[in-house]
């Protein structure tokens, strides 16, 4: 850290030590907000200096006996704002002073946070929410220092700070009306909140076979056996497919027009999306695809103008060529795109997305963080594991509060792929009977998509496969 920063922080530090020793009242961060593209933002890993003992995890500071955050940020209105903390904590009484550099300074106590995990058991189990910090900041224009401090009850107590959103109190109502417009929008899908449970496949250009070398992308996706493939997701009782096209590299299996202009030699002759769908709707089994936007939109090396044109014209030809055959999209990587992209409209790429099917439902994952906009129609869901089961068909706290609940786990280890030459698909971790009692206790509110290895020739792991099929006679005996 330089000198200079040092030299801010012992200011700070000394100056809310003494603001704590006074004894003022702090109220609790107990409200619940929800996103806005109104609003500014100030994410962990922009931290320009920091205190005490943190540790940066994903896009998150680990906070042990707290510290202090520093933020320089360039407001382009000066106004009054309000502020809402992204933060999980599992205990209660850790003091938070959110300071402009002024004397405007907003101080609440955070409360524990809520949502799909019991308890913390490893890193990645947290119960991240946004909440506001009651009171007002005033901001003046331009480059501003905004400060965040946690004090806590003791040296041991966590807090995990994702981000700081500025509310400007001009657009109020403006936050309201596009709130409700999303929501009004939204896809109210019976049929997915009874499905009870689905099946995801990360069949990649990654993918290896059980033995010997991979073939060529396109050779793969030409051999690929549609009906066997049908069949044995028949067999998991599955209501719906969660399909991968594109995951770390930016292939897609099928001949798009506009992917091969910006992506040539990634796409291929036989349409393989379009045979999967056809088969399993012989079945009644609906077909979604997983796109990973942050690879196909290159979003950490494009200007926004370039990043809009992709995530628009890539996806209406994929919604005007399946049309009614592709039920559902769920993107990946969006935390990260829209803290690069932080002026993406949302609403125009929500209704890009029914493109050819107004029914259409559509998820932006930002893992366990909060979401990024209200303009989706169910949580995305990345909890990996097994946790509290859905009690509301409309969440009503985590990180995806407010969306049509949906649970998204792994059935063998935590790579969600299988790209281990030589090797077969590891034995589930899963057990029947606590994913089926799992199910059965979500079903009616949200589906629990299951994400199965799959080796490039189209088979999934025998053990996976046979768990399933215990799980189907469970959930339909």
């Amino acid at each position: 850290m330089k000198r200079a920063g040092i030299f801010l922080l012992a200011i700070l530090m000394f100056r809310y030590g003494q603001t704590q020793i006074k004894g003022n009242v702090f109220a609790a961060a107990d409200r619940k907000v929800m996103p806005s593209k109104y609003y500014s933002m100030l994410y962990a890993d922009q931290v320009k200096d920091t205190a005490g003992n943190n540790k940066m995890m994903a896009s998150h500071w680990q906070n042990k006996g707290g510290g202090l955050f520093v933020w320089q940020k360039e407001i382009s209105t000066e106004g009054d704002y309000e502020a809402a903390m992204g933060y999980a904590a599992t205990r209660a009484g850790t003091l938070a002073t959110l300071s402009s550099g002024t004397d405007d300074s907003l101080r609440a106590e955070l409360v524990v946070t809520s949502g799909y995990y019991p308890a913390k058991s490893g890193w990645y189990t947290f119960n991240c929410e946004q909440r506001q910090l009651p009171g007002v900041l005033h901001l003046k224009k331009g480059l501003q220092t905004i400060s965040l401090r946690l004090i806590t009850k003791d040296k041991d107590d966590e807090t995990l700070l994702y981000a700081i959103a500025l509310i400007p109190v001009t657009k109020k109502n403006e936050i309201r009306q596009d709130s409700l417009l999303a929501e009004k929008s939204r896809v109210r899908a019976d049929w997915f909140a009874d499905a009870g449970y689905g099946v995801m496949f990360h069949w990649t250009s990654q993918v290896m076979p059980e033995h010997g070398a991979p073939k060529p992308y396109a050779q793969a996706v030409a051999d690929f056996p549609v009906e066997d493939f049908v069949n044995r997701v028949v067999k998991t009782g599955a209501a719906y497919v969660i399909l991968t096209t594109n995951h770390a590299e930016p292939y897609f299996p099928a001949p798009l027009t506009q992917w091969e202009k910006v992506y040539p030699g990634h796409t291929t002759r036989r349409d393989l999306v379009e045979e999967i769908a056809d088969g399993l709707q012989k079945h009644h089994i609906r077909l979604f695809l997983y796109l990973a936007t942050h690879v196909y939109s290159r979003y950490d090396s494009v200007d926004d103008e370039t990043f809009n044109r992709l995530n628009t014209g890539l996806i209406r030809e994929i919604g005007e060529r399946y049309k009614k055959k592709v039920a559902g999209f769920w993107f990946d990587g969006w935390y990260q795109c829209y803290e690069k992209h932080p002026g993406f409209d949302f609403e125009q790429f929500y209704k890009t997305c029914k493109t050819g099917n107004p029914e259409r439902m559509v998820a932006l994952n930002s893992w366990l963080y909060p979401i990024v906009s209200n303009w989706q129609d169910y949580w995305a869901g990345e909890v990996y594991t097994l946790g509290n089961p859905v009690s509301h068909r409309i969440m009503q706290d985590g990180p995806g509060r407010g969306l049509q609940s949906h649970d998204l786990v792994v059935m063998e280890t935590e790579n969600w792929l299988h790209t281990d030459r030589d090797t077969k698909i590891p034995k589930p971790h899963l057990k029947a009977e606590e994913l089926a009692r799992f199910i059965l206790q979500s079903k009616g509110k949200g589906p629990v998509t299951v994400n199965m290895q799959i080796y490039q020739d189209g088979r999934m792991g025998d053990e996976a496969l046979e768990l399933m099929e215990q799980v189907n006679k469970m959930v339909h005996p």
